[in-house]
C-alpha cells in the first residue's frame, strides 16, 4: 500500500510538472495572460485554491490555472483540484491534458461525478458517443445514489435533482439518447434537468428537438418559443423554429424566423435547402434563386445550391426518360 502511494505521488509530482510546463508555454505565446504581473507565492492549499476560485470567477483563466496548480503542489493527491486544472484545459483546447488531469482525478476519488462528466464532454465533442454515455452514466449513477442517501423525491423512475447535481451529464445523456432513438428516456432526462434550471434555453431547445425528430411538431414548436422567451439570442432555438415551420410548410413564418438570426437572403436559401432535402427541387430553385436576387454581392452557397438542385432535377428528368423506353 505504502509503495503505491508512493509511485502515486512521484507520478502526480511528474504531471504537476507538465501542467506548469503547459501553462508557462501559453503565457510566452499570450502577453494578455498577465501571469507576471500578478502571481503571488500561496503558503497553503485552502489559500491557492481560494485565490484561484476567485480568478475563474472573474474569467482570468490562466491566471487561476496557475494557481489551481500552486494549490496541487501544496496537496499533490488533491482530486477536486486536478478536476479545476481539467475544467481550465477544456476551455484552453488541451483535451489530452484534461482528460489526463480528470482520469487522475477518479482515480484518486471515484465518487467525483462531475471528473466522469468532464471526460463524457471530452468525448462527445469528439464524437466517441459510446465512450461519452459510459463516461456520463456513471456521473448520474452516482449523482442518483447520493440523492437516494439524502432522501429526496422521485420523478419518472428517477430522484429528483439539486443544486450539486451534474446537470450537464443529464443533458448529454439525453442528446445521446435522442441520437439513438431512445426518445422516452432523453424526455426524462431533460425533464430533471429542466425542472432544475426551468429557463435555460438549451435544455428548453434540446427538449424542442427531440419531439422535433418524431414528428411532433405542436410540442417542439412550444418548447422552442420557450426557448427563446427564456433568452431571446439563443439562436439555435430560432433556426430550429424556423424548421418547425418548413416541415409545416409555412414559409412566410419561416423566413421570418429565420430573419431574426441571420440576413434575408440567407433566410431565403436556408428555407431552400431544406425543402431541398424533402425533394421539393421545383420550390427549393424558387428560393435558391430568391436568396441569389436579393444578396447585395455573389453568394457563392445559394449558386451551388441553385446547381445542386438543376443536376437533381436533370437526373429525374434522365431517369424518367430511360423508364419510358
Amino acid at each position: 500500500m505504502n509503495r503505491h502511494k508512493l509511485t502515486f505521488n512521484s507520478y502526480t509530482k511528474i504531471f504537476i510538472l507538465l501542467l506548469s510546463a503547459t501553462l508557462y508555454g501559453c503565457s510566452m505565446t499570450d502577453n494578455k495572460s498577465g501571469l507576471a504581473d500578478d502571481k503571488l507565492t500561496t503558503t497553503s492549499y485552502s489559500e491557492a485554491f481560494n485565490r484561484a476560485f476567485q480568478l475563474q470567477q472573474q474569467g482570468a483563466i490562466k491566471k487561476a490555472l496557475y494557481y489551481y496548480i500552486e494549490a496541487l503542489q501544496h496537496a499533490p493527491n488533491n482530486a477536486p483540484a486536478l478536476v479545476k486544472i481539467a475544467d481550465i484545459h477544456v476551455l484552453l483546447g488541451n483535451d489530452s491534458i484534461a482528460t489526463h488531469a480528470y482520469l487522475q482525478a477518479v482515480e484518486l476519488d471515484p465518487s467525483l461525478t462531475l471528473a466522469y462528466q468532464g471526460l463524457g464532454r471530452i468525448e462527445m465533442d469528439n464524437r466517441n458517443y459510446k465512450q461519452a454515455k459510459i463516461h456520463l452514466q456513471r456521473a448520474i449513477l452516482l449523482d442518483q445514489k447520493r440523492l437516494q442517501e439524502q432522501g429526496a423525491n422521485k420523478q419518472d423512475d428517477y430522484y429528483r435533482l439539486d443544486n450539486d447535481s451534474p446537470i450537464i451529464s443529464y443533458v448529454t445523456s439525453a442528446v445521446i439518447e435522442d441520437m439513438q432513438r431512445s426518445f422516452a428516456l432523453a424526455r426524462v432526462y431533460y425533464q430533471l434537468a429542466l425542472n432544475q434550471n426551468t429557463q435555460s434555453a438549451n435544455i428548453l431547445s434540446n427538449f424542442g428537438y427531440s419531439y422535433y425528430l418524431t414528428g411532433e411538431l405542436k410540442l417542439a414548436e412550444r418548447y422552442y418559443k420557450r426557448a427563446i422567451n427564456a433568452d431571446p439570442s439563443f439562436n439555435r432555438a430560432w433556426t430550429n423554429l424556423g424548421l418547425v415551420y418548413v416541415r409545416k410548410n409555412q414559409y412566410a413564418r419561416a423566413i421570418k424566423t429565420f430573419k431574426q438570426v441571420m440576413t434575408e437572403y440567407e433566410a431565403y436559401n436556408d428555407l431552400g435547402y431544406f425543402i431541398m432535402l424533402d425533394g421539393r427541387l421545383d420550390e427549393a430553385q424558387y428560393f435558391f434563386q430568391k436568396a441569389i436576387d436579393l444578396s447585395p454581392r455573389y453568394f457563392r452557397k445559394a449558386y451551388s445550391n441553385l446547381e445542386q438542385v438543376k443536376m437533381k432535377k436533370r437526373d429525374l428528368l434522365l431517369l424518367s426518360s430511360n423508364e419510358s423506353l
